[in-house]
């Protein structure tokens, strides 16, 4: 029953989200605030029926499109130009235009640890911009595909994004539910539009995260099939002619991926991303509490032992539970309160790891295999 719940409420929120656009270009701005905010309340149904992971994306889009709303005034709206939901935004034709993403100031320095991890992206895409003499004095490729994978809550977002901010590049990033439509033709469409956009900048990186969404292994849907063939021949159209872009993916299941774009000259490298070791643990720890009032029972080598299989975005939860103790009796008292390491013991307590011993085995067998 889900399945067909969740069917019919994809369609529906279609339809609203097209409508606020067409509203919006038509400079009815009433009426698009009104689409995009049933737009925003669909999305919201439709996450409470979704997996954990899906939930999370669905909830977030749901926040951009009330946003997106807020941001309407139909007094004095403002028609410049439609607003984007994300990176993109629908035309009548049913193209897509890609804008560039903000990149927020995120440097290697602020990931916790993943060293490894560092080098080798150094390796491959940043130093050949900073040093290109050199690589062209050892005839050293530039330029290609790289593929992060690893567990969800890991930083391979962040990774990404450190990237784009350490060579100064223009960023997109995009998911593949963001790629894929189930108008037959448009994914490929969409594909070419982003690659095209994306060769025209000086130097450009297309991020894309849920690759598996976007490419999976073919021999059971044909669209599926044809998205992965008209991705090949943009990878294999860029991958000597234009060493201006780089191309990086991301995603939590990476044998569902085509074979095919795994390749040499394709993602020929491919970089796990494991769950935070105890150094990246004291790291995020101890970011998440500076400058926090601290009492001192509050032991981070200890939260580091207690959190031993957490992702980076489970010790972020659990410390923004921790604080959620502390802070509601500061505002009852009208004076701050030190966390404790009781508030700590309380979130790990309903924090737990959301990622199973079982799917790790499973990251590290497919990280063996490479």
């Amino acid at each position: 029953m889900s399945d067909m719940q969740l069917s019919l409420l994809n369609d529906t929120f279609n339809l609203y989200y097209a409508a606020a656009q067409k509203a919006y270009r038509e400079k009815n701005g009433a009426a698009a605030k009104r689409n995009y905010l049933l737009a925003a309340e669909t999305m919201l149904k439709m996450a409470k029926l979704s997996s954990p992971q899906l939930k999370k994306a669905r909830i977030e889009r749901a926040k951009r499109l009330a946003e997106l709303a807020d941001g309407i005034d139909p007094a004095r709206p403002r028609f410049e130009s439609a607003p984007a939901e994300g990176e993109r935004e629908k035309e009548e034709d049913g193209g897509t235009q890609w804008a560039a993403a903000a990149v927020p100031d995120v440097h290697f320095s602020d990931i916790a640890g993943l060293e490894d991890v560092k080098r080798a992206i150094t390796t491959r895409m940043i130093n050949p911009v900073r040093y290109p003499e050199k690589y062209a004095a050892y005839k050293k490729k530039s330029g290609g595909g790289l593929l992060l994978y690893g567990p969800p809550g890991t930083g391979k977002t962040m990774i990404a994004r450190a990237i784009a901010c350490e060579v100064g590049a223009t960023f997109y990033a995009v998911k593949g539910s963001d790629v894929v439509s189930k108008w037959v033709g448009e994914s490929e469409r969409n594909i070419h539009s982003l690659f095209e956009t994306a060769r025209k900048q000086k130097l450009a990186i297309i991020f894309i995260d849920e690759m598996d969404s976007l490419i999976g292994s073919r021999g059971e849907d044909v669209h599926n099939d044809r998205r992965v063939n008209e991705f090949l021949q943009q990878i294999d159209g860029f991958a000597g002619s234009s060493p201006n872009l780089l191309l990086l993916g991301a995603t939590n299941r990476p044998w569902d991926i085509d074979s095919a774009a795994l390749r040499s000259g394709r993602f020929s490298q491919k970089i796990y991303v494991p769950l935070p070791d105890a150094p990246a643990r004291k790291f995020l720890f101890e970011k998440a509490i500076k400058g926090v009032p601290l009492a001192e029972d509050v032991s981070v080598d200890e939260l580091v032992s207690l959190s031993e299989g957490y992702s980076g975005a489970d010790i972020e939860e659990v410390c923004d539970r921790a604080k959620e103790f502390p802070l509601l009796e500061a505002i009852r008292t009208d004076s701050l309160v030190d966390l404790s390491r009781a508030d700590f013991l309380r979130a790990l307590g309903e924090v737990k790891p959301t990622v199973t011993a079982e799917e790790v085995r499973r990251f590290e067998e497919y990280a063996n295999m490479r």
